[in-house]
């Protein structure tokens, strides 16, 4: 981690000596540099990926960085209930509570067009899944821990009221607005007992989410991107500040956080607010039944 995060957050997030954290999506991006932040402010660390063996490679590439600090990994795929539910049901078998619970994981031009339980893929693990899981691991949280999804920008323009023909960046896109919709009224329905409700958007940086291995995109549009994004955004440890700012920073139920710069694209972070057409959404947001929204014209 560069020495600027480090005196970032010496600044802005407190010790999370003791407390356990986990993360979806961690064995690269965002989700790989928010674990090795949350690592270095002492927590202990769960890597919840789809790929056992990405999970393991990324632990020992932060186990090699944090001799001392605590990692484990977990297999959890969003796109399979049975496997959301295995995946709650062995940490409530751990017996040991979760202070913060980082949704990282999503996709994005997925190959597979559809889940393992009959849902679009995009909407299927960016939000059904997601939401899936957190109702899942809620009552594993104490009062005053923090469960904080991962959302996005495009958010302000998804349309969840259209089921897109294709698993394209409309789809993205209505996933995300989902998402946000979700948070913030669930944030706004929260009870006393219950963890905070936050969102995170880590604005515009370079990962391998639109690698060809795991989308429909060529090779030559990820290479093209990626250097682009690397050369005009900022890098996944800076987009990862938002997680730790809501985490173990000042972050409050129903907070969103993103980056500071301009139109949110990059930047270190600040409390922002959800853009006109989440509160849309939230407004006519089913309670239950997503196939309601995917379904309405």
């Amino acid at each position: 981690m560069k020495e600027k995060y480090k005196k970032w957050m010496a600044k802005h997030a407190h010790t999370l000596a003791g407390k356990r954290v986990v993360v979806t999506g961690a064995n690269s991006g965002v989700g790989f540099a928010a674990a090795e932040e949350f690592l270095a402010l002492g927590a202990r660390v769960t890597l919840a990926c789809r790929n056992p063996e990405r999970a393991r490679a990324a632990r020992e590439t932060l186990t090699a960085c944090y001799p001392t600090g605590e990692v484990d990994t977990e297999t959890v795929d969003l796109s399979s209930f049975a496997s959301i539910d295995a995946f709650a049901a062995r940490l409530k078998e751990s017996g040991s509570n979760i202070d913060i619970f980082l949704h990282c994981a999503g996709v994005y031009f997925p190959k597979e067009p559809v889940t393992a339980d009959g849902y679009p893929m995009t909407v299927g693990v960016n939000y059904v899944g997601t939401v899936r899981l957190a109702r899942a691991v809620e009552p594993l949280l104490p009062p005053d821990g923090k469960m904080i999804f991962t959302t996005s920008l495009t958010d302000r323009f998804g349309k969840p009221g259209k089921q897109p023909k294709k698993e394209t960046d409309a789809a993205y896109a209505a996933s995300k607005t989902l998402l946000s919709a979700y948070v913030l009224r669930r944030a706004a329905e929260r009870r006393a007992g219950e963890p905070s409700f936050l969102a995170v958007h880590p604005g515009i940086t370079a990962t391998n989410l639109l690698s060809p291995e795991k989308t429909t995109r060529k090779p030559w549009f990820f290479r093209l991107g990626h250097a682009f994004l690397f050369l005009f955004t900022h890098s996944p440890e800076k987009a990862a500040l938002t997680a730790i700012l809501a985490g173990a920073g000042n972050g409050e139920n129903g907070d969103i956080i993103g980056p500071r710069g301009p139109f949110g694209i990059s930047g270190y972070p600040h409390k922002t607010r959800f853009c006109r057409n989440v509160h849309r959404t939230a407004e006519h947001f089913p309670d239950e039944d997503l196939t309601l929204m995917l379904s309405r014209e």
